[in-house]
C-alpha cells in the first residue's frame, strides 16, 4: 500500500478541522435593532462574533465571556451583538453602553443603552426573532438572519410587526397590516403613514411622491415597528 494514501487521509482530516474551527469563529451577520425610550437608537446588520465583554458596574466589574450558554464551542450572541453594533459608526447612539456582570448567572444585564437607563419596573428587554428571550443574551446562540431587538418594555409591552409589499405604484392604494410580533395577534389603533389600522390590523395608505417611502407603525404604550422599504414606480 502507497504511503502516501495514509498521509493525503491525514491531511484532510486537518483540513477539515481547521475550516471547522474557522466556521465557528467566523462572523455571524443579523440584524440588531434597538428601540429606546422616545425613538430608535440602531436599526442594522451587524457582522457578531464570538468573544468577552466587560461589566462597569457591580460587583462584578471586569471582563467576562459572553458564551454562557454551556456550549463548548464560542457563539454569536445577541449582547455581543449590541456591544458590536454600539462599535460601529452607525451606532454612536448606542454610548455609553453600561453591563454588569451576575455571577450567578453566568451572564451580563443591560443596564443603559446611549444613557438610558429603565425605571421602576421597566428595563431592556430582548426578543430574538419576535420571540422573548428566556435567558440572558449571553446564553443565545444567533443564526446568521436572525432578528435581534433590545427594546424599554415593562414586561407586557407588545412589539409592533408591520407588513406590507416592498413595492407600490404611486398614488394608488397600499394595504399593510400591523401585528403583535410576539404573538400574531392584530393591532388596532396603530398609525402607519398617518393611517390607523382597524380591528383586524390592517391599514390602507397612500404615497404619491419619491422613489421609497420607508414606512412604521406606531402606538402609545407599543414598542415601535420594524421598517419597511417600499419602491414606488
Amino acid at each position: 500500500m502507497s504511503i502516501h494514501l495514509p498521509l493525503r487521509a491525514l491531511a484532510l482530516a486537518v483540513a477539515l478541522t481547521l475550516a471547522t474551527a474557522a466556521s465557528a469563529a467566523a462572523a455571524t451577520t443579523i440584524n440588531v435593532r434597538v428601540e429606546g425610550a422616545a425613538n430608535t437608537l440602531f436599526d442594522g446588520a451587524v457582522e457578531t462574533t464570538h468573544g468577552s465583554l466587560t461589566s462597569t458596574v457591580g460587583s462584578g466589574i471586569g471582563t467576562h465571556s459572553c458564551n454562557s450558554s454551556g456550549k463548548s464551542t464560542p457563539i454569536a450572541t445577541p449582547t455581543r451583538a449590541l456591544f458590536l453594533a454600539s462599535q460601529s459608526a452607525a451606532g454612536r447612539s448606542l454610548s455609553p453602553l453600561s453591563l454588569q456582570w451576575y455571577e450567578s448567572f453566568t451572564d451580563f444585564l443591560v443596564i443603559s443603552i446611549g444613557g438610558q437607563r429603565p425605571s421602576g419596573k421597566k428595563y431592556w428587554e430582548l426578543s430574538v426573532n419576535w420571540k422573548v428571550a428566556e435567558s440572558g443574551g449571553c446564553g443565545i446562540s444567533l443564526k446568521p438572519n436572525d432578528e435581534v431587538l433590545w427594546a424599554i418594555s415593562d414586561g407586557a409591552t407588545p412589539p409592533l410587526r408591520l407588513t406590507a409589499a416592498r413595492s407600490a405604484r404611486k398614488g394608488q392604494a397600499l394595504r399593510v397590516r400591523v401585528t403583535n410580533g410576539a404573538s400574531g395577534a392584530a393591532v388596532a389603533g396603530a398609525t402607519v403613514a398617518g393611517v390607523s389600522s382597524n380591528s383586524a390590523g390592517y391599514a390602507t395608505v397612500v404615497m404619491s411622491t419619491g422613489d421609497q417611502q420607508i414606512l412604521r407603525a406606531t402606538k402609545k404604550a407599543a414598542t415601535r415597528s420594524n421598517t419597511v422599504k417600499v419602491a414606488l414606480r
